[in-house]
């Protein structure tokens, strides 16, 4: 995010082997999908920390930069030496910005955390899912990205504050502390009612009717959140009574009868195709959609006027991916290089710090480096 807003990044990668993330599947060389999606746009220095060379260029590093990311856990990062407290020893204008599992302090601070394990800690996995299915994990990384989204705003927020006073920060967050935020409403909704929250596949815990329904040929989805919606829902399936309907008049008294109403429109939606409820649903201005797949997803209209994708080279194919997804001056930013091969900058990094030719071919033959 931060490399596609115009900053300069340099990843620290460990020797041997680099980020994990590159060995997930599937892949391109060294590059998984995983890989490529969030790092194009980095450089990639590859050196082992834990020498007493690795360490001097670690801090030479530090010395030259604005910002450090880090995201070990609290244990090891004290155990390393990097903690805030030890680099803004090195440079005091430094902002240090750290996503932790759980944070930095507690029980729990020191467990490793993955996005589902803290889904499941959150409570997020206890409302997602099918309602008489087991609990599901959100597929995408809600936690990974959305903890990510906040540490890029709150060190943006603390390059404004150093701008202003010359003084670096702290910047921390967690996918705990994500995890919970996402989960804002159905906190506040137990507190309220002292009810625990169900799951409830697709639909909503505040209205009804939402959610998906089969169609004949595939799943159609409706969102429904005011009285309006349903009385034009009604007048297009071709059954205006139901607005009238005690059980129905109010948004209230729909979420009751939720299981009586969604069989009714279940019976309804089956008839047709999923093409001919857009037609119509569209007409009479209820929300609706199709649910698509990633292929149709590529492929739709309104993907193409938007055309929020840039076409870079990866290891010999050329893949569409997306920068961080705003525009300035109705511009998306520019993505300036694809994702780096483990190392691939370590060279041009070094001589720019101040190595000779012979030091970075010494320190790469003692394995401290990798180019």
């Amino acid at each position: 995010m931060l490399s596609d807003l115009g900053a300069n990044v340099i990843k620290i990668e460990k020797l041997p082997g680099g980020d994990d993330s590159r060995s997930m599947e599937p892949s391109i060389g060294d590059k998984s999908a995983y890989f490529i999606a969030i790092n194009r746009g980095k450089k990639s220095l590859a050196v082992n920390i834990k020498t007493r060379e690795g360490r001097k260029i670690l801090n030479k590093i530090i010395i030259n930069s604005d910002i450090i990311v880090e995201n070990f856990r609290t244990d090891t990062v004290n155990s390393l030496g990097l903690g805030y407290e030890n680099i803004k020893k090195i440079n005091d204008k430094i902002i240090y910005a750290s996503i932790r599992s759980y944070g930095n302090t507690g029980p729990l601070m020191n467990n490793p955390g993955y996005d589902a394990i803290i889904q499941a800690e959150t409570g997020i996995m206890s409302v997602n899912g099918a309602r008489a299915g087991k609990p599901a994990r959100v597929a995408v990384s809600v936690l990974d990205v959305g903890s990510a989204m906040w540490l890029a705003m709150g060190i943006l927020g603390a390059v404004i504050y150093r701008e202003r006073t010359g003084k670096g920060m702290e910047v921390t967050t967690s996918l705990y502390e994500t995890g919970l935020y996402w989960m804002n409403y159905y906190i506040e909704s137990y507190q309220i009612t002292k009810k625990i929250p169900k799951r409830a596949g697709s639909e909503h815990m505040s209205f009804a009717p939402y959610g998906a329904f089969l169609a004949r040929d595939g799943y159609i989805v409706i969102g429904i959140s005011n009285d309006n919606l349903f009385s034009r829902l009604s007048e297009a399936i071709g059954m205006p009574e139901l607005k009238n309907n005690p059980d129905y008049i109010t948004n209230s008294e729909r979420v009751r009868h939720r299981k009586k109403l969604n069989r009714l429109l279940g019976s309804v939606f089956i008839k047709n195709t999923s093409r001919y409820w857009m037609d119509l649903l569209k007409r009479y201005k209820v929300p609706c959609a199709r649910i698509k797949d990633v292929s149709e997803v590529l492929k739709d209209g309104q993907t193409s006027a938007i055309n929020p994708f840039q076409v870079i080279n990866e290891s010999g194919r050329k893949l569409k991916i997306q920068p961080v997804p705003f525009k300035l001056n109705n511009k998306y930013f520019k993505i300036e290089r694809p994702s780096p091969s483990n190392g691939e900058n370590t060279y041009e990094i070094l001589y720019k710090l101040g190595y000779s030719q012979d030091e970075i071919k010494k320190l790469t033959s003692l394995g401290i480096i990798k180019i």
